[in-house]
């Protein structure tokens, strides 16, 4: 019976020690993912201090005045390209916005409306 019982704890404790192994991978996991997301958050904070009249200008041209998603983690080179392109699409809508308005204007079912007959 003694025997049973060695067996049966030895048993009980392989399976402890390999969830223990498990487990212990799987915070090493969590805590390297932390690690990585301080790492990113340091360097965004960085940027911002660093550069911020970039930051304020890509975020003067963007439509909703809020930074694209990912901008600050490619730094000072990033923003500038960010900051490039929005001046490109800003320049491209505006050349669309005029356009539009002059085809509109010049279509023959457009009517301008008199303010003499309105009292």
């Amino acid at each position: 019976m003694s025997l049973a019982i060695i067996n049966t704890n030895t048993y009980a404790e392989n399976i402890n020690m390999e969830n223990h192994q498990a487990l212990d991978a799987h915070r090493r996991q969590i805590i390297k993912r932390k690690v990585l997301a301080i790492g990113k958050m340091s360097r965004s904070y960085t940027v911002l201090k660093e550069h911020p009249e970039l930051v304020k200008q890509l975020k003067s041209l963007s439509v909703n005045g809020k930074l694209p998603v990912g901008t600050l983690a490619t730094g000072e080179q990033g923003i500038r390209e960010a900051i490039i392109a929005s001046a490109k699409t800003d320049f491209k809508l505006k050349e669309q916005k005029d356009l539009s308005s002059y085809h509109v204007a010049a279509s023959p079912n457009y009517k301008v409306a008199s303010r003499e007959g309105h009292a």
